[in-house]
């Protein structure tokens, strides 16, 4: 009977999750806005290859047009980590974690139910992205009259997987990093550190790069997606990769749970 009570429990706390999240009109506008603007970017980086790539559309193939069109992932990830950093830091701002707690006097449950929740909610952010910016650069490809990109190609179908985990771990790191600064600017600076310092390691020496790259995320990432180069630092297999990302989330949420179980909240 305990280990039943245990499992209506934790069930509660993942509706009462999905309720904070979606029953705002915040939250809908501004996941409106992440698929608008993730769209519109994906649109706008494969449209304008010329400038960023040095050729013209013509001279690409339809992987590489797809694949500029799914750069609109990255401003979704972007826009997940600060959209979850807000939400769950408004907990804390408006002492609506003490009835959160009260209700649930086990502080790991806690923990792991937001964290299960929005993982389940960045993926589903993350699908519908990864789609309508896949959609949006076979569109491109028709309207400029070239063959679209085959799904039959896996290359193609790596990079679509591995550019939806991006999303899905980001958000799960600010879930963790918000939890260990318990604000919203600490929560999305942890995370955008660790989204952008990748390129401030490629200005270190070659020594630097070799020891630092292999174990930040966007390696794993990149790796998983096939977008890594073979003679970069970045290059890590796909076992390798997967289990990098759990660390960094396994870390960040053992320092997280720890927080919220040694404040007095």
């Amino acid at each position: 009977m305990m280990d039943q009570s245990k499992k209506v429990s934790f069930k509660n706390l993942i509706e009462a999750e999905y309720r904070k999240i979606m029953f705002l009109k915040f939250s809908k506008n501004f996941l409106v806005a992440l698929i608008m603007i993730s769209l519109s970017l994906g649109l706008i980086f494969s449209l304008t290859t010329n400038m960023t790539d040095g050729r013209s559309i013509g001279e690409l193939s339809p992987k590489d047009i797809v694949s500029a069109s799914m750069l609109g992932i990255d401003a979704a990830a972007m826009m997940l980590i600060i959209f979850t950093a807000i939400l769950i830091s408004s907990e804390f701002s408006t002492k609506l974690i003490y009835t959160s707690l009260a209700g649930t006097p086990n502080r790991k449950r806690f923990y792991y139910s937001k964290l299960m929740i929005y993982c389940l909610f960045a993926m589903i952010i993350s699908l519908m992205v990864t789609l309508t910016t896949f959609v949006a650069g076979q569109l491109v490809l028709v309207f400029n009259g070239m063959p679209m990109a085959s799904l039959k190609d896996h290359c193609l179908i790596q990079l679509i997987i591995g550019s939806a985990i991006m999303p899905v771990f980001y958000c799960m790191l600010t879930v963790a990093s918000t939890f260990i600064f318990m604000s919203s600017p600490g929560g999305i600076t942890f995370s955008f550190v660790v989204l952008l310092i990748p390129a401030l390691v490629r200005m270190f020496p070659l020594s630097v790069q070799k020891l630092m790259m292999p174990i930040l995320p966007q390696s794993a990432i990149h790796s998983l997606s096939g977008t890594a180069s073979a003679s970069s630092y970045e290059l890590l297999g796909n076992r390798t990769s997967i289990v990098l990302l759990f660390i960094w989330i396994g870390i960040t949420s053992a320092i997280g749970i720890f927080q919220l179980k040694r404040k007095d909240i």
